[in-house]
């Protein structure tokens, strides 16, 4: 039996005789030529009106049914069947792009189409609609152009590049005019793509009609709108320009293997960059790595199969993030993956034009809640204008290495006094801390941090929070500095190995954790005020002479060590202010033959409640407890006397030069009448004084004896408490008071 063919007309009229209108499924976009939502006649008709008037609609290629290029006759035939049900239309166009020089192909031909325009001169294709296109091939001089326009529902043209190379003297490899851009690098593929200087600029008009040439299109990949890169295979851009990918809205970077060499910047975007998986290498020679006009940066962990690995070299900053108001979102955010950044200068560092930081947002908050960030920083490791939050599993390795410039005056080293009248200067060229916040910091979840740092390894201008962490710091400055307070609790494992002051805050509250802290200056110091200028020393601490300055240790364990050893140094447990010791263990290993330093030094008062207290210094400040002692809890001192010494601050009192000084290494064990050791340390610093408490384990009314050497049962561990000691020679006996008592 023969099949009877019916014209487009006929077909019509049977369909409007029977009244069918059928509503388009909503995965059928294509056809809809009226954009009515329903696939119907009327679609036909809109078709057959182009067709015959010339009459323009949206979306025109989405009514080329059968793929063949062109929007006929047939394509409204093809609709009518649609609306019958006797066919069905593809999702999406899928077109092939040949790239050869002066010979470019479409689907197998040289012409233009509803998809795309081939100019063969100019050595470039425009893609001009929505679908997909599967492009191999060479251009030594040539530019594949995206211009759709917004008038489509979906604007997007996804290009999968097949073993592509595209070199373009004149501007962007890829030129995205308008609609979004999805670049994929198919399996197994190598593609390259490199631009040059642009032969014409974009021109802009203001509301008065005045042109101005802009800086646009600036990158190797360019685009006003979105741009997504994805894929299994490689792709390198070189932006011998200015950016390697510059997108005016979003970069999202998914799977791909990624290099980008670029002048300016690696990858530049306004409203957002998110790197999801892949393994991507930025290189910046004059600028940032990635950097964020208008909006905010996530790297994270979102694909099982495909690790994320991000390495940075940038020139200006690692990833840089501003934005034109506090009401944009301009956060760094970092969740998983691994990140690799390196800035620094060539020779000079050009501190006037450029940052060299490693992650930098301007305006907005910084987290890290998952994987590993390792930075090696001329200035800033990782700085925030706003929170800054460390949590998780996120492990953090910075390492600064730009020198700053000490003060002039007092002399490095040398601890600025406020009793005494001193003039001094400030030059501070650059800061070079570890982790910096102009706000808060909070780190926490089991976060692991290490620094070196030749300015402060932990600073924040306003407040600090640790909890459950592990940090190793090393700081040419501060370990840990906080304008406000400093807050550490149950949890951390803090270590201090160098530093001009190791913990530093107007406020300071230990509530648990573990530290060790080793400083030339102070160890410990509540002192108001910031660090911007220097007084004294690296970066400088000016501190204020007024007590406003709290230390308050509630619980932990605390060792200390000034590791000048003798002569010039700080104090141990300095507050300008009031200290209190309400339980905890802290050890103080504070030098001798220091005069103007002291182990325990305050301003207002010094309260003790409980608590393990072995505290071990020399000079004429010393001070010891004023408040807080009752019959259960008394203090006992050694080296002290009870004149009035130094500057006359409560509780000081002058070094007794008729003790001997005890050398380092030296074990020195407090024990009671029966022989029980109530502590023992081994000193790491020669002692010319000392102040011991115990809680309730020192009583009013019992006696107390003060060891020198012996051998100690208890281990090996510089501070105990327990066991037995064997030997050693007595240096002080005697029965503790309900206050302080002074053993010698």
């Amino acid at each position: 039996m023969k099949r009877k063919l019916i014209g487009i007309a006929a077909f019509t009229a049977a369909i409007i005789t029977a009244g069918i209108s059928v509503s388009a499924a909503t995965t059928i976009v294509r056809g809809d030529a009226d954009k009515s939502g329903n696939l119907d006649i009327l679609d036909a008709i809109t078709v057959m009106n182009y067709v015959d008037k010339g009459t323009q609609f949206a979306n025109l290629s989405y009514c080329d049914v059968n793929n063949d290029g062109a929007v006929d006759k047939a394509d409204a035939s093809y609709i009518l069947k649609a609306v019958s049900g006797l066919y069905t239309i593809p999702d999406e166009a899928k077109h092939t792009i040949v790239l050869s020089d002066n010979a470019i192909t479409f689907d197998g031909a040289v012409q233009n189409t509803v998809y795309a325009e081939i100019n063969n001169t100019a050595n470039t294709i425009k893609i001009i609609s929505p679908g997909t296109y599967n492009i191999s091939g060479t251009l030594s001089n040539g530019q594949i152009i995206v211009d759709i326009p917004e008038s489509y529902d979906n604007n997007n043209a996804e290009l999968n590049l097949n073993g592509v190379t595209i070199t373009n003297s004149a501007g962007p490899a890829i030129y995205g005019i308008s609609g979004d851009i999805e670049i994929s690098a198919k399996k197994s593929t190598v593609n390259t793509l490199t631009d040059g200087t642009p032969a014409v600029f974009e021109t802009e008009t203001d509301e008065n009609g005045n042109e101005t040439t802009t800086e646009d299109p600036n990158g190797c990949v360019f685009s006003h709108d979105g741009i997504k890169l994805k894929g299994t295979g490689s792709l390198v851009i070189n932006g011998n320009y200015a950016n390697g990918i510059s997108g005016k809205d979003e970069v999202v970077i998914q799977k791909l293997g990624l290099t980008v060499n670029a002048v300016n910047n690696a990858v530049k975007a306004k409203d957002y960059v998110n790197i999801k998986s892949g393994t991507v290498n930025l290189t910046s020679t004059q600028g940032d790595g990635i950097r964020c006009t208008n909006g905010y940066v996530s790297i994270s962990q979102d694909d099982a199969e495909t690790a994320t690995s991000v390495t940075i070299n940038a020139k200006d900053n690692g990833i840089f993030t501003k934005a034109d108001s506090s009401e944009t979102n301009s956060d760094i955010s970092i969740t998983g993956g691994t990140v690799n950044i390196n800035v620094k200068p060539d020779g000079d560092a050009d501190t006037e034009n450029c940052n060299y930081d490693g992650i930098h947002t301007k305006l907005g908050a910084i987290s890290i809640t998952g994987g590993t960030v390792t930075a090696e920083i001329y200035c800033d490791g990782i700085q925030a204008a706003g929170d800054l939050t460390i949590d998780g599993a996120a492990v953090i390795n910075v390492t600064t290495t730009g020198e700053i410039t000490s003060s002039s005056g007092s002399g490095q080293g040398q601890p600025f006094d406020p009793w005494q009248q001193q003039s001094t200067t400030t030059e501070n060229d650059i800061s070079a801390k570890g982790i910096k916040t102009d706000a808060d910091m909070f780190i926490k979840g089991g976060a692991n941090l290490t620094v070196v740092s030749t300015d402060d390894s932990v600073h924040a201008n306003g407040s600090i929070t640790i909890d459950d962490a592990v940090l190793t710091l090393a700081a040419g400055d501060d370990g840990v500095h906080a304008d406000d307070t400093l807050t550490i609790n149950d949890g951390c494992e803090l270590t201090v190995s160098e530093s001009y002051e190791g913990l530093e805050a107007l406020t300071i509250n230990i509530n648990g954790g573990v530290m060790n802290v080793y400083s030339t200056d102070d160890m410990v110091n509540a002192a108001g005020g910031n660090d911007g200028s220097s007084s004294s020393g690296p970066g400088g601490d000016p501190q204020s002479s007024s007590a406003n300055g709290n230390i308050n240790i509630n619980g932990g364990y605390l060792y200390c060590v000034n590791t000048t050893q003798s002569g010039d140094g700080g104090d141990g447990i300095d507050s300008n202010g009031s200290i209190t010791i309400n339980g905890g263990t802290v050890i103080v290993n504070g030098i001798a033959g220091n005069t103007s330093n002291s182990s325990i030094d305050y301003d207002s008062k010094f309260t003790y409640t409980g608590g393990y207290l072995f505290a071990t210094g020399g000079g004429s400040m010393a001070s010891e407890i004023t408040s807080g002692l009752t019959a259960s809890n008394p203090v006992l001192t050694y080296g002290l006397s009870s004149s009035s010494g130094g500057f006359g601050r409560p509780g000081q009192q002058s070094g007794n030069s008729s003790a001997n000084t005890i050398s380092k290494g030296t074990r020195l064990t407090l024990t009671d009448g029966s022989g029980n050791v109530i502590m023992t340390l081994v000193p790491v610093n020669n002692v010319e004084n000392i102040v011991m408490a115990a809680g309730s384990n020192i009583k009013s009314g019992s006696s107390y004896t003060l060891y020198s050497g012996g051998t100690y049962s208890g281990g090996e561990d510089v501070y105990s408490t327990g066991g037995t000691l064997t030997g050693g020679t007595s240096l002080a006996s005697k029965t503790a008071g309900s206050g302080v008592t002074s053993l010698n």
